[in-house]
């Protein structure tokens, strides 16, 4: 499943990343606060770690095994912000994510974010249902999923991961 992009909004563009975004998703990654309810591995969260997701990610945007991971920049700027995507999950139904470098919180910038690639979701006519797993004490994530309108549907295991959170579903019909 994938989506078209550049993705447009007032403030925000969602587009695939570029090499020039390596710095601040370097700022994101390597920040343990920025990452503490992620599911990332220690590897990961180092430079090399990192760097190496960040060129795998962009590797694949060119191979059939796409990987639907997006920069959110700033339109005025195309300043590199935050990043959004989402993952399959079950046959017609997606787990969504996003994340915000900690200069650019509480701005509204991940709710117009993810309003934009829940819409190009929508649009797609793939898929049923879009996911969010939270971490219980990772509260501007549930607060989000809320203000996305996305039903709370209690403490669950993924599937995937084996990790516990609180789980929120949004069907393409209460989008």
């Amino acid at each position: 499943m994938t989506i078209s992009v550049p993705l447009q909004t007032s403030r925000l563009v969602i587009r695939r990343f570029i090499p020039p975004d390596l710095p601040a998703y370097l700022d994101f990654m390597l920040d343990p606060e920025s990452t503490r309810y992620l599911a990332f591995s220690e590897e990961q969260k180092t430079e090399k770690g990192a760097t190496d997701l960040f060129d795998f990610v962009i590797s694949a945007y060119d191979s059939e095994n796409i990987i639907p991971a997006y920069v959110i920049a700033l339109a005025d700027s195309n300043e590199y912000i935050g990043s959004c995507g989402f993952s399959p999950y079950e046959p017609q139904v997606v787990e969504c994510y996003y994340s915000i470098n900690s200069p650019y919180r509480r701005r509204g910038y991940a709710l117009e974010a993810m309003t934009a690639l829940f819409d190009a979701l929508r649009s797609s006519g793939e898929i049923d249902e879009i996911r969010a797993y939270c971490h219980e004490d990772n509260i501007a994530s549930l607060n989000l999923a809320k203000k996305l309108g996305m039903d709370d549907r209690g403490i669950a295991t993924h599937a995937h991961s084996g990790l516990t959170g609180r789980v929120y579903i949004a069907s393409l019909n209460s989008l």
